[in-house]
């Protein structure tokens, strides 16, 4: 991992933590917690990981699962791990936990600011059950949000639908369900939760892809296989000549 790609991370992180301390901040937990909760209802007895900056969110379930782990991605001073209410910060190329340990992911500002999204697509597969399930939040490529980078959402690369359901499904997982959400423009109308909450109801219906994120909830792809390269090969065959009797 380059400094380049750690200082990205970090910069991440803080402005992450800066952002959902505002009442903007605030109001964007709120309408995207709302999809959410309306995926995962119930997490009782359940494992759950939080991979990037995802401790406004855990905190729907925190009661509720049996575990509950939020890991950064790349390197975080001790200082700040208490401030972002991390439990630890991890490689985005290893996660240090066993295979098949938890039963949800929710990953959050991660994706995008990853080196290699493909490795971090790939990490998560082998942590995540086999009747697991992810959610993942990304920029919209086609949303308003990706273009300010005053907020966490417009850090790093944002995606289209297309794109993030094509790196899902090279990294071996099946797309169940993909929506956009975050509607209402910066700061000003997410301080008011019933006028934010109309429009983004409003937005579901009039402008269904141009949300600020796209939210993507995915299974693992148990039956698909690592796709090769393809590349010019010359083989030399000998031919054996046998004499008959």
């Amino acid at each position: 991992m380059t400094y380049d790609t750690v200082r990205i991370m970090l910069d991440e992180v803080r402005s992450a933590d800066v952002f959902y301390d505002t009442s903007a901040g605030a109001g964007v937990v709120r309408l995207l917690a709302r999809r959410l909760t309306a995926r995962w209802p119930d997490l009782r007895g359940l494992n759950l990981l939080g991979l990037g900056y995802t401790a406004p969110f855990l905190s729907e379930w925190r009661d509720q699962s049996a575990l509950t782990v939020a890991a950064h991605l790349g390197t975080v001073p001790d200082t700040m791990l208490h401030r972002h209410e991390a439990d630890c910060v991890v490689s985005c190329s290893h996660l240090p936990f066993p295979d098949l340990s938890f039963d949800r992911i929710l990953m959050v500002h991660a994706l995008e600011t990853a080196p290699s999204g493909r490795e971090l697509l790939r990490s998560v597969w082998k942590v995540l059950r086999d009747n697991g399930k992810l959610i993942l939040i990304v920029p919209n490529r086609r949303g308003l949000w990706a273009l300010s980078d005053t907020t966490p959402y417009g850090q790093g690369t944002p995606y289209s639908q297309r794109q993030v359901r094509r790196l899902l499904q090279e990294g071996m997982f099946h797309v169940e369900t993909c929506e956009t959400a975050l509607y209402p423009p910066l700061f000003p109308l997410l301080r008011s939760p019933r006028l934010s909450t109309a429009i983004e109801r409003a937005g579901e219906t009039v402008l269904p892809a141009c949300g600020g994120v796209v939210i993507l909830e995915a299974v693992k792809n148990l039956w698909g296989g690592v796709p090769l390269t393809v590349g010019k090969r010359t083989f030399s065959l000998r031919r054996r000549l046998v004499e008959a009797e």
